[in-house]
C-alpha cells in the first residue's frame, strides 16, 4: 500500500476509528470484511489493507481480540451472566466455542479466569494495592508510608459522589495506549491538538472542558492497546467532517471521586473505585459508555507532576 499523505492519513485514520467504535458496540453482529468495509465506505480489498496500515493489527485478529477481551470484562464486572450469555453477547455462537478460544487467549478457561479475577470475590488485596505498592517500591518513595495512603484510598473512594452528566458534544482526538507512568508527550500532545483545531475552528463551547475518555480497563487489556480518545467540548451545533472527529459523550450516571496527585495516587483511586467501592455500591459497572476523566490541569507542566482530575465511572443499578 503506498503511503498516503497527511490529509488522506487524516481521512483514513477517521474512517478507521469509526470502524472501531462500530467493532466494539456489535460485537454480537457480523463483522465480517464485507460488512465492515461498507461501514468504512472502501472496497473490501482497500479497505483490508487500509485497516491493517492504520491498526497495525489484521481485522480478524482485532476483531477476536476484542471479542476475547469484552468477555473478560463481563467476567470480571458482571458475576451473575452465564458464561452463554457472556458468550452470545460477544459475538461466539456456542458456549463451546467461546470456552475454547478464550482458552487460547488466556491459557486458562472462563471459569477459571472468573474465579481468579472477579471484583466480587474477597479478596485481602486487590489488583489496584499491588500496582501501587509495586511501582512505589519501584520508584523509590521511601519518604511516603504506602500503608497509609492504601488505608486512606480505601477510605476515600468511599467518599465517591453520584453525578448525573449531560451528554455533551466533543472535538476528540483518538490515541492508542496507556501509561502508568505519566502523561506522555504523545498524548498531552494530543489534548493540545484537539483544543487547537477547536479553536481554530471556532468551535469552542463558552466554558471548554478538558476531558480524557477510557475505552479499556487497563487491568484487563494491555496498556499498548487500550484505546483513549483526547477531547474538547464544542458548541452544540459542531459537525463532524474529513479532518475533524465530533462526537456526543452520551451522559448519564457516574460515581466521581476528586483526585489530586501523582500518577500513582491516580492509578489507585481509580482502580478501589471499581474494584473496592462498586462491589459493595448497588451499582454494577455500565458497559456501553466509557470512563471519563475531567482534566483541570496539565501535570506535565505542574512542578510537581501532579494531576488535578475527577475520575467518573457509568454505572448503572443492578
Amino acid at each position: 500500500m503506498q503511503s498516503p499523505n497527511i490529509h488522506e492519513m487524516a481521512i483514513y485514520t477517521r474512517r478507521v476509528n469509526a470502524v472501531l467504535d462500530y467493532i466494539h458496540t456489535n460485537l454480537d453482529d457480523d463483522l465480517s470484511l464485507e460488512q465492515l468495509a461498507e461501514v468504512a465506505g472502501f472496497s473490501p480489498y482497500h479497505f483490508h489493507r487500509m485497516f491493517k496500515h492504520v491498526v497495525k493489527e489484521t481485522l480478524n485478529k482485532y476483531v477476536n481480540r476484542v471479542r476475547i477481551e469484552k468477555a473478560s470484562k463481563l467476567l470480571v464486572f458482571h458475576e451473575n451472566m452465564s458464561l452463554t450469555e457472556i458468550g452470545l453477547e460477544c459475538g461466539f455462537s456456542s458456549s463451546a466455542g467461546f470456552s475454547r478460544s478464550f482458552k487460547v487467549f488466556y491459557g486458562m478457561s472462563p471459569t477459571n479466569y472468573r474465579l481468579q479475577f472477579n471484583i466480587f470475590k474477597s479478596r485481602s488485596v486487590t489488583f489496584a494495592e499491588k500496582h501501587f505498592r509495586h511501582k512505589m517500591q519501584a520508584a523509590g518513595y521511601l519518604s511516603i508510608d504506602i500503608d497509609e495512603t492504601i488505608r486512606w484510598a480505601h477510605h476515600y473512594v468511599h467518599t465517591a459522589q453520584i453525578v448525573h452528566f449531560p451528554p455533551v458534544k466533543v472535538l476528540s482526538i483518538r490515541h492508542s495506549g496507556l501509561s502508568d507512568t505519566g502523561l506522555t508527550p504523545e498524548l498531552s500532545h494530543a489534548f493540545d491538538k484537539a483544543f487547537r483545531q477547536a479553536h481554530h475552528n471556532g468551535l469552542l463551547s463558552s466554558e471548554p472542558e478538558i476531558i480524557g475518555v477510557s475505552y479499556d480497563d487497563p487491568y484487563l487489556i494491555p496498556l499498548e492497546k487500550c484505546r483513549y480518545d483526547a477531547c474538547v467540548t464544542v458548541t452544540p451545533h459542531s459537525e463532524s467532517r474529513d479532518d475533524l472527529e465530533i462526537s456526543t459523550l452520551p451522559g448519564g450516571k457516574y460515581a466521581v471521586i476528586e483526585i489530586r496527585g501523582s500518577i500513582h495516587l491516580l492509578w489507585l483511586l481509580s482502580g478501589l473505585l471499581a474494584q473496592s467501592w462498586l462491589p459493595q455500591s448497588g451499582y454494577v459497572l455500565d458497559d456501553n459508555r466509557p470512563i471519563i476523566e475531567k482534566h483541570f490541569s496539565n501535570p506535565r507542566t505542574d512542578p510537581e507532576r501532579h494531576f488535578r482530575s475527577q475520575w467518573c465511572l457509568p454505572i448503572r443499578g443492578k
